[in-house]
């Protein structure tokens, strides 16, 4: 006999002793991988549940900071339109006006409108400017000013040169035709 059926002979031999030891791991090792198996299934759903709910969690934290950034820009908006004096208004139209080589002829309070969230006031203003450029200067500073104004209506009117005034124009220059301006502008104030 030689060395390798001797094996084989014994190998069955120890198979056949140990037979039911061995279909006893066998079924354990089933088990056991049925058993790993549906706890892998169920720790895969609990991950995905858990991943589903970070990323609803991650969009309400993202909501929110929108939310806080948006309330930071409401009380900005809320300071930056606060109810401001008629007679500050006034002066601070005037100085524009000076700045711009206009000359402002009037200005008057217009009505003011109550909305449910602001109240809106406006002005009416009569200007004289020597050209227009010096007209869009005083617009120009108008936009430009820190409290905020809204250009509501303007009408421009220039006064045309009759033959005398054209006569003069060669003997003493003088400057561009006077231009006449009715302008309505409004600034916005919150309530609350």
């Amino acid at each position: 006999m030689n060395n390798t059926e001797y094996s084989k002979e014994r190998l069955m031999d120890l198979f056949s002793k140990n037979k039911k030891k061995i279909l006893a791991v066998g079924i354990i090792i089933i088990i056991t991988m049925i058993i790993s198996s549906a706890l892998h299934k169920s720790q895969n759903r609990k991950i995905e549940m858990l991943s589903t709910r970070k990323e609803a969690e991650l969009k309400k934290s993202d909501i929110l900071r929108e939310i806080g950034q948006s309330e930071k820009a409401i009380k900005l908006y809320k300071n930056t339109f606060t109810k401001k004096d008629p007679s500050s208004i006034t002066n601070t139209l005037a100085g524009l006006a000076k700045d711009s080589d206009v000359t402002l002829v009037s200005i008057k309070p217009g009505n003011e409108e109550n909305q449910p969230f602001y109240t809106k006031t406006s002005f009416n203003m009569l200007i004289t400017a020597n050209s227009y450029h010096a007209l869009g200067k005083f617009i120009s500073k108008i936009e430009n000013e820190p409290d905020i104004y809204f250009i509501d209506e303007i009408k421009i009117k220039a006064q045309e040169k009759t033959v005398e005034q054209d006569q003069e124009l060669i003997e003493a220059p003088k400057p561009e035709n006077e231009i006449t301006v009715n302008l309505t502008l409004s600034t916005i104030a919150f309530k609350g």
